[in-house]
């Protein structure tokens, strides 16, 4: 798997997940999946990495900071 941010479904929220190095790690659990992007892309920005919710890459702002 390549290094990603990933949004997940977890019942009626969204994680917000970061696999990086070999290591995944919940960066957050929020309630609307709107949250959830918001917050997936201020992380994606900062290790500059792509965003994907279901195994689809969002929007491909991979660490822009315009």
């Amino acid at each position: 798997m390549t290094d990603q941010v990933r949004i997940e479904p977890r019942g009626e929220k969204f994680a917000v997940v970061l696999h990086h190095g070999g290591s995944t790690q919940e960066m957050d659990v929020r309630d609307t999946y709107r949250d959830a992007e918001n917050f997936a892309f201020y992380v994606a920005r900062r290790v500059k990495l792509d965003v994907y919710f279901l195994g689809q890459i969002i929007d491909g702002r991979k660490g822009q900071t315009w």
